[in-house]
């Protein structure tokens, strides 16, 4: 109930603010399990990904998210569950496998962080890691003005137009190369940069 009554409000709140200009959404599988594997440069980027989905969605968030309990309420509500950063998080991983095993598509950010324009960051190992053993499709999102819309450290927004771009699924089933397969999915996330208008 509260995730749809989420998504309203920011499908409401983009229609005023912040024009979603999206394409690629025949790429989307229409069933099963997924990884939605996007970049990351504004807190508005999770609302994003999940306005180019009707189906419920999972996030995987920072920890530190959820310190607050009214907040990690709201955060466990609309599908989020935490992981650790810059350390093995089994606990995480095992939810994340769970929860595509049961047929819940779920939202990372493979750089683990927000990263500004024209920063580069070594992509975490867990959407490889995921990708091959939950043996799910990886679909890569590319998201363009959300950082111009909300600008980090910013308490309001500013109107204008976001990009969401999104490829076509890739498959991994080699074990093992967990870093070669993250590596590739952030290039395909990256290379839809020029797709955007």
């Amino acid at each position: 109930m509260i995730y749809y009554l989420a998504w309203y409000i920011f499908f409401i709140l983009s229609k005023l603010f912040f024009p979603l200009k999206i394409s690629g959404l025949e790429s989307i599988p229409r069933q099963g399990s997924f990884i939605f594997a996007s970049n990351h440069r504004s807190y508005l980027d999770p609302m994003l990904v999940g306005l180019c989905y009707r189906r419920k969605l999972s996030y995987v968030a920072k920890d530190t998210l959820f310190k607050n309990k009214f907040f990690g309420f709201l955060l466990n509500q609309v599908g989020a569950f935490p992981v650790r950063r810059n350390a093995p998080d089994i606990r995480s991983i095992k939810e994340a496998l769970k929860r595509l095993k049961r047929g819940c598509p779920i939202v990372i950010f493979p750089e683990g962080t927000r990263v500004s324009t024209g920063e580069g960051k070594k992509p975490e190992l867990g959407a490889g890691f995921l990708a091959v053993k939950a043996d799910v499709p990886v679909v890569p999102v590319f998201i363009e003005g959300s950082d111009r819309v909300l600008p980090p450290g910013s308490p309001r927004l500013k109107p204008g137009p976001i990009y969401v771009t999104i490829g076509k699924p890739m498959r991994f089933l080699q074990p093992h190369d967990y870093p070669r397969i993250a590596a590739e999915i952030m290039d395909a996330v990256s290379s839809l940069r020029s797709n955007n208008k």
